[in-house]
């Protein structure tokens, strides 16, 4: 389809790609791809380099080997909560996270005992530590400490598990506040934040902190800083009953959180989904709590790059891409997608690691497929059209070319027997006519030009066969420079016509394996050459030398020299040199083309230099073997 503007005619079908390139990928951006993207971004969670983990914090976990050692089944009684936090006051833990459901006393011993453990409690912040009950939620609401205990504080220490992005229930994205409440996270990490001349945290001006109004709730996503399964993470853990028993190295507590909280293999209720480990529980909750504290004391929090940036980018980026591919080959194009797929991932690895910037990649990586997918189909047709065309176009040449060399290759056949009947005609004239000169005049110049039309129609003839690369070289051992002095012997007459010397410099050569037919003819048209462009009274050196690799002839004059404008085109096909002081001398413009390509067809080389006014010099090296 084409279109009129201004008088000129456009090409519509040429934007076809482009319109299907920007049409698709406004498709694209209709549909979130969230689960994609998950996959994107838990590899930037995986292979995150950058973010290290520092020794604040070290877990206190209970499990079923506690349980035996104790004789006690979780949450314990509160005589050893009351002896735990008595042992951990001894190492001078900066704060004591109770992230346990502890139940109401149902005894006078129990009461008592919750007694002994809130006076443990207070003994410890009264030496200027600081605790905090961590609660969960169940389906009834806030499972908060006992009544007696509340007073000591406790704030909301929940796993946010992906139901709003994936949907995998994967641990993604920490809750810093509900309903005006911190959380435990945000009231830990600001606590020791304080201890450390930091500043609290302030969930309004959180990097990467936003508010959900269903859910009257701020959150914010937030790194790994180790793998959490069991096994992998970099976070210190101690069994209960080793602790409280005092079975762990001095000064292990010391100045650190400490996170006091369930781990049983028993109870999947104790495990999370995280991006590490997507099908199986094997996180506990107590190191995904750690890791979220921690991120919150060292500010790293991530923040989700608004999606219209990742649209702006993918259309961009779709427009750059189509460019570029509808510019190059396929294959060219397929290195370009992978390069720009590659860099893609690199460069939004590292703003999320080095930056904590999260950028919507999918969009981008589908933007890339669909103009691939788009513009390759599109290229290989065209590469096909244009395939097609040549090659279309390269039988029709090959025809001409075969039918002007059969056209050329019969009249040149056809041509020499009238010039031979005409010079043989013209030789008999003269033996019966020698008494009357002028008409003898004649003759011979008819002879003449028999002679340069023979020479002519032989070198349409070889240029025929090297065409139709049908000529061979007829091999023998031969002496150059016998070969030299035979052409110098048979160009005597016009050299002396010309009063022009001759001069040979010839080095004793060994026999080389040449084809002697056209050396003989290579030489005889470089000297012919050299006595036709100089003038009368010059001078012609041919000289001859060797080494171990090369026979080298080189054949001056100090005629007129060659334009330095025509010298790069004397070997051309048909070329000859065109001014006042050569118009007048004969040539067909075959001639050094056919010497170049015989000495070239001998493996050697020929190449010339010369100065205009001093004269010309030819230099050929053949192969010494």
């Amino acid at each position: 389809m084409k279109i009129k503007i201004n008088d000129e005619f456009y090409d519509l079908s040429n934007y076809y790609p482009l319109l299907f390139t920007v049409i698709f990928i406004v498709i694209l951006f209709q549909y979130s791809f969230s689960s994609i993207e998950a996959i994107f971004y838990d590899m930037r969670i995986k292979y995150d380099l950058v973010s290290t983990q520092q020794d604040n914090i070290v877990v206190i976990y209970m499990d079923e080997d506690s349980d035996e050692y104790l004789g006690e089944k979780y949450p314990y009684t509160y005589a050893s909560h009351a002896r735990m936090i008595k042992r951990l006051n001894q190492d001078k833990p900066a704060i004591i996270n109770y992230i346990s459901t502890l139940n109401e006393p149902e005894s006078d011993t129990d009461i008592e005992n919750l007694n002994y453990f809130e006076t443990a409690i207070e003994d410890f912040t009264s030496h200027g530590g600081m605790f905090r009950f961590g609660s969960e939620m169940d389906a009834w609401g806030e499972l908060k400490p006992p009544r007696d205990l509340q007073n000591i504080g406790y704030s909301l220490a929940l796993i946010n598990i992906d139901n709003f992005f994936a949907k995998d229930d994967v641990a993604r994205r920490a809750i810093l506040n509900i309903s005006g409440e911190s959380t435990l996270h945000v009231w830990t990490a600001s606590q020791y934040r304080k201890l450390h001349g930091g500043q609290a945290i302030d969930v309004n001006n959180l990097f990467g902190a936003y508010y959900v109004r269903e859910a009257d709730a701020f959150f914010a996503m937030f790194p790994y800083f180790s793998n959490p399964s069991d096994g992998k993470h970099n976070i210190k853990e101690i069994p209960f009953h080793r602790v409280l028993v005092g079975n762990f190295p001095e000064k292990t507590f010391k100045d650190k959180i400490v996170l006091i909280a369930p781990k049983y293999l028993s109870n999947p209720s104790n495990y999370v989904l995280t991006p590490f480990d997507k099908d199986e529980l094997k996180a506990p909750k107590a190191i995904v709590h750690a890791q979220i504290i921690e991120a919150l004391i060292q500010n790293k929090t991530i923040l989700a790059v608004p999606r219209w940036v990742s649209y702006v980018l993918a259309l961009v980026l779709g427009l750059f891409l189509s460019l570029v591919i509808s510019r190059v080959k396929p294959t060219t194009g397929l290195l370009v997608t992978f390069m720009t797929i590659a860099g893609v991932f690199i460069i939004g690895h590292l703003l999320f690691s080095l930056f904590g910037l999260w950028i919507y990649l999918t969009h981008l990586i589908l933007t890339i497929f669909v103009v691939y997918y788009i513009w390759v189909p599109f290229r290989a047709i065209a590469e096909y059209q244009t395939r097609f065309a040549i090659q279309e176009e390269t039988k029709i040449l090959k025809k001409v070319e075969s039918l002007k060399q059969n056209f050329i290759s019969l009249m040149s056949h056809d041509l020499k027997t009238p010039v031979a009947k005409i010079a043989g005609m013209a030789d008999v004239l003269i033996q019966k006519n020698r008494g009357t000169p002028e008409l003898v005049n004649g003759l011979h110049s008819i002879i003449n030009s028999t002679k340069d039309l023979n020479k002519y129609i032989t070198s349409i003839l070889d240029l025929t066969k090297i065409e139709s690369q049908n000529l061979t070289l007829n091999k023998g051992n031969k002496d150059i420079n016998q070969l030299i002095e035979t052409v110098t012997n048979g160009l005597k007459f016009e050299a002396s016509a010309k009063q022009i010397a001759v001069i040979l410099d010839l080095s004793p050569l060994y026999p080389i394996e040449i084809d002697p037919n056209l050396m003989v003819r290579v030489f005889h048209n470089l000297v012919e050459n050299a006595i036709k462009y100089s003038g009368e009274g010059t001078q012609i050196t041919i000289k001859t030398w060797d080494d171990a690799q090369w026979v080298y002839v080189k054949i001056s004059d100090n005629g007129r020299g060659i334009p330095p404008e025509d010298l790069g085109y004397i070997f051309d096909k048909f070329y000859r040199v065109k001014n006042e002081s050569t118009h007048s001398i004969k040539g067909t413009g075959l001639g050094l083309y056919l010497v170049k390509y015989f000495v070239e067809l001998h493996g050697g080389q020929i190449s010339v230099q010369s100065t205009l006014g001093k004269g010309t010099s030819f230099e050929i090296k053949l192969k010494n073997a």
